[in-house]
């Protein structure tokens, strides 16, 4: 066989081999990522928003709102006026933003921080709520409460309502593009103050839903990095002043305030893909001042709120179950660098053109 020939079929193989490579790799860069479901909690937000975001200041002061429903009845011949609830009175209704992949709801509980108004006439308020969730403005579900509850505390204690409904919210499946929105309605015999967006006031709905999806995760050196992708986008830097997403190392939890300086650090992370499209993930990488910490053991606390929360338990994530070691970055540098013994065919391809390309000289 000549040279020239031979050079060919090398070049040819050489080719072929490091097509493989890039069509593996590619594949693993564009991992087709899914969720399972988590607790979300939608939270009341100022400007009637709706978002799994919760304000991480804790000086940050809850919005205040009075409502009423009651109406009189004149004594008519007896010294002693009387009240009835009145019609539903609307308190608020609350939209999200467009989720940005599909995602399915489910499992839905409805909480509400709230006091009777301590100057009002005495009356046990026994307030009723009717809450109505609506897709993209039509209604596709409504739950009343009657039962009358009363709350006599003051205005900076206030109760917490929270309830699951006895009517069956069905799995809801929402499109990419679109909204989801709440809206509440109080009858009661006294007027009350509800209380929303702040840390310790998550007044707004808690449900199951496939909305967040975790990435890759990164050990590099003294430091652990998380990736994730919301369908509704919030503030990162937020949850992490808060402690809602936290790392806990060998059993304890990291407080992200208490970091050394730059972390946690929160920047963009790798590129995943949802039913097609490529999203930029979010990244956070903390840093581990112990040396000797089992780093691959550690544990990420992921809630949109606060600990202790009624209604946002955190979800718990085994750092090692995506696990990259040595990156600095994801998913779609794991392809041709990632592969296992990479870096041995490509020596043994250049060993060999170089072999043939000095034959033919």
């Amino acid at each position: 066989m000549s040279k020239g020939i031979e050079s060919r079929i090398v070049w040819i193989f050489s080719a072929l081999i490091l097509s493989i490579i890039f069509l593996f790799s590619s594949s693993v860069a564009e991992e087709e990522m899914k969720a399972e479901p988590i607790p979300i909690h939608m939270n009341f937000k100022e400007s009637a928003r709706f978002s799994p975001e919760t304000s991480g200041d804790i000086e940050r002061i809850a919005m205040e709102e009075k409502y009423s429903s009651h109406e009189q009845n004149p004594g008519g011949g007896t010294p002693v006026d009387t009240r009835n609830k009145g019609d539903w009175t609307k308190m608020g209704e609350w939209e999200s933003d467009a989720v940005l992949f599909d995602i399915t709801l489910s499992n839905v509980v409805f909480n509400l921080w709230w006091v009777e108004d301590p100057d009002d006439t005495d009356y046990d308020a026994a307030l009723d709520l009717r809450w109505t969730i609506y897709l993209d403005g039509n209604e596709i579900y409504q739950f009343t409460d009657e039962e009358g509850r009363t709350c006599e505390e003051t205005r900076d204690d206030p109760c917490e309502y929270a309830e699951l409904p006895n009517v069956t919210f069905s799995n809801t499946d929402l499109i990419k593009g679109q909204i989801i929105s709440l809206k509440v309605e109080m009858k009661a015999f006294q007027a009350i103050y509800i209380y929303y967006d702040n840390a310790s006031r998550d007044s707004g709905m808690k449900v199951n839903a496939n909305g967040v999806i975790f990435g890759n995760n990164i050990i590099k050196g003294q430091t652990i990095s998380f990736d994730f992708i919301e369908a509704w986008p919030t503030r990162t830097d937020e949850a992490t002043e808060g402690n809602y997403i936290t790392l806990i190392v060998d059993g304890v939890e990291l407080d992200n305030n208490q970091q050394e300086k730059g972390y946690p650090r929160i920047e963009d992370g790798a590129v995943y893909s949802i039913n097609g499209t490529d999203f930029t993930s979010e990244r956070i990488t903390w840093f581990v001042d112990n040396e000797y910490a089992k780093m691959d053991k550690s544990i990420i606390s992921f809630s949109y709120a606060r600990k202790g929360s009624t209604t946002a338990e955190p979800t718990l994530i085994n750092v090692a179950d995506r696990l990259l070691t040595g990156t600095e970055s994801g998913a779609e540098e794991e392809g041709i660098l990632g592969l296992p013994g990479f870096e041995l065919i490509i020596g043994i391809l250049s060993l060999t053109l170089v072999s043939c390309y000095k034959r033919e000289l």
